[in-house]
């Protein structure tokens, strides 16, 4: 998935501006980070890092590992992280559904993921054949995030390292902070999570969309409405009157403009977003895993967007 999002822009964002918010994330402070807190915080961390041979499964995983400069102990990776190891890296599927046979085949040392990570038998598995199996949780704010980095980094024995990253991180987050100070009137930011064959849903209280929506210095409306990832009633929709529909960029793939999203979901005709044809676009990878390094990147990106003049 490529990591350099495009967007469908409201008319308000213009051509010289696209150009100039490129040059400006070009030149911002780029994060190599990612996600998790573990069980069993120091577990079995005394494995040589000359030694490991770890299986990540989770992009918000291996974007810590990376960071940390620990990726000389990747032998695998999820699917969802195969934009950030090289080719020859194998693949060993989706971390929901992953396989016992075709891992312990690997001979890892150990796999980390988060609690997402799964299903529970393959697990018992590679627990049963001497694996050691290190889960950490997705955690959707920053602080869970600085406390999953310490976490991979005791496991992967880069523990010095991890104290730069959280300051690179804690930089990053300020700085949009500062930024957002001078907005008097936030943009309501509604996402849709739309995949075919399944109802629409709206990303609520305790998902990474919203912890992203709101580091950007916008509100979600739908925060005050339902927790997770959840259909809502046509009369929510309207009464939470977006400004901006965010959109991942798998949806946007089939979904090009705010035509067809409206012939998707004909409510949204009566929102702020519809009038004014304002639709942002998100890497969808930054959504999985909890809060992780590329979140706290889009939420700088999507802030720009949100805010042209900031």
């Amino acid at each position: 998935m490529d990591r350099h999002t495009s967007f469908i822009t409201a008319p308000f964002i213009t051509a010289p501006f696209l150009r100039h918010i490129s040059q400006k994330i070009l030149l911002s402070t780029t994060l190599f980070i990612s996600a998790s807190s573990l069980f069993s915080p120091l577990a079995h961390a005394q494995t040589d890092s000359n030694t490991a041979r770890v299986i990540s499964a989770g992009a918000a995983i291996t974007e810590i590992i990376n960071a940390l400069g620990a990726e000389q102990q990747l032998i695998a990776v999820d699917v969802t992280s195969k934009t950030l190891v090289a080719d020859n890296i194998p693949k060993v599927g989706y971390h929901r559904q992953l396989s016992a046979e075709s891992l312990i085949a690997l001979a890892p040392t150990r796999i980390i993921g988060s609690d997402e990570m799964g299903p529970p038998k393959t697990l018992t598995l590679l627990k049963q054949s001497g694996i050691e199996v290190d889960i950490v949780n997705g955690g959707e704010t920053v602080s869970d995030l600085l406390h999953r980095i310490d976490q991979v980094a005791a496991l992967t024995q880069h523990s010095q390292q991890a104290q730069q990253l959280k300051q690179t991180i804690t930089t990053t987050v300020k700085t949009i902070k500062q930024n957002n100070s001078h907005q008097t009137q936030p943009k309501k930011v509604l996402f849709l999570m739309i995949h075919d064959g399944r109802p629409i849903s709206v990303a609520g209280k305790n998902t990474t969309a919203d912890s992203i929506i709101t580091l950007a210095g916008a509100i979600n409306p739908a925060a005050a409405v339902v927790a997770n990832y959840k259909p809502v009633s046509t009369e929510a929709i309207l009464q939470m009157q977006p400004d901006i529909i965010l959109l991942s960029n798998r949806t946007t793939a089939s979904i090009k403009d705010m035509a067809q999203l409206i012939k998707k979901m004909p409510v949204l005709e009566a929102t702020p977003a519809a009038k004014n044809n304002a639709i942002a676009v998100i890497d969808g990878t930054a959504l999985i895993g909890g809060l992780g390094i590329h979140s706290i990147n889009e939420a700088m990106r999507l802030n720009h967007i949100f805010y042209p003049q900031s």
